[in-house]
């Protein structure tokens, strides 16, 4: 005789993944609202870039409403200080000219890493976080950054997460030293265009150089069924991409589409692709087209998610010998 033991009603461990993008992260939050209006409980949240903004503001309690609220009040000058000017520009291309000659600079004055320096843009982020450390919360978030040296990820992430993972993944640097608006600060900073943060000696940048969307930490952190937002590239003509700015962040999106790609196969259940097209970190007024665009994604995305839904419960639902 056998007596059934019923698991149905027990959920899985639901992570998901935000990745970069430029201002075309602001679908996160699209893809966001969605998801929890149709009541999925999302138990923890990986980001990289734009999508590292997202995450931590949902691991702060931060609803899409609140993100939409947010945003319609921000400008520009909120979060941009450039660094450039006739002097600086000339001293860059200066040096610029020295190395493609192999000819040495030391002598010059320094330059800057990058065209802005990113001070108002992680004040910015310690309001809006409470300048709080990944101590000081419970959330299961996990930020990425890439240490331009050594070329190895870094993640930040709280303690109870950096001692799972740095066993199983010694190749990545896992740490908890950090606030959140330090971590978001640097997995932000686009190579070339902000300035690297300092972190312990190390010199990070944009995670997108590494992993732009991390599935695969949320994989290694015990997540059941793993959501994976994956903005890609848009294709352009030569006339849209005619700055600075768009050449780096498409050649970012570009060289790390085929490993994004890889790396979803295996890591992400579900992956959604909100199809943004173009959009410049300047472009503040397509906001509302991008969140927009992030909601009909995960409207199209939401029967897959169903499916997997019952059929995790159909897998936790077993037959067990009666006790007896």
């Amino acid at each position: 005789m056998v007596a059934t033991f019923n698991e149905s009603l027990k959920q899985p461990i639901v992570g998901v993944a935000l990745g970069g993008g430029g201002l075309r992260g602001t679908a996160h939050i699209g893809v966001l609202e969605i998801l929890r209006s149709k009541g999925l409980q999302i138990d923890m949240v990986a980001g990289t870039s734009a999508g590292s903004i997202i995450a931590v503001l949902h691991a702060l309690g931060w609803t899409p409403k609140n993100m939409i609220s947010f945003l319609s009040e921000v400008t520009i000058t909120d979060y941009v200080d450039h660094v450039a000017n006739v002097k600086t520009l000339l001293l860059m291309a200066t040096k610029g000219v020295l190395d493609r000659f192999s000819l040495p600079h030391r002598w010059l004055p320094p330059t800057p890493l990058g065209l802005i320096r990113g001070r108002k843009f992680e004040k910015l982020l310690c309001r809006l976080t409470g300048d709080q450390s990944f101590y000081q919360i419970n959330f299961p978030l996990l930020v990425t950054a890439t240490d331009i040296c050594s070329g190895r990820l870094v993640c930040f992430c709280p303690p109870g997460l950096v001692q799972q993972l740095d066993r199983m993944r010694p190749e990545i640097i896992f740490s908890s030293d950090s606030s959140l608006a330090q971590a978001v600060r640097a997995s932000t900073a686009i190579p070339g265009i902000f300035h690297p943060v300092i972190w312990q000696g190390r010199l990070l940048v944009d995670g997108g150089v590494k992993n732009n969307v991390p599935s695969d930490l949320l994989h290694w952190a015990g997540a059941d069924l793993v959501i994976a937002v994956d903005l890609g590239f848009d294709s352009e003509s030569s006339e849209k991409i005619d700055t600075i700015l768009e050449i780096l962040i498409q050649s970012l999106d570009i060289m790390g589409q085929t490993t994004t790609e890889i790396r979803l196969e295996q890591t992400a259940d579900v992956v959604i692709k909100p199809r943004t097209g173009s959009a410049s970190l300047t472009d503040l007024t397509k906001v509302p087209q991008m969140i927009e665009i992030g909601r009909q994604a995960a409207l199209d995305a939401w029967p897959e998610i169903t499916l997997l839904l019952q059929n995790f419960a159909k897998r936790r639902s077993r037959v067990l010998p009666h006790p007896f």
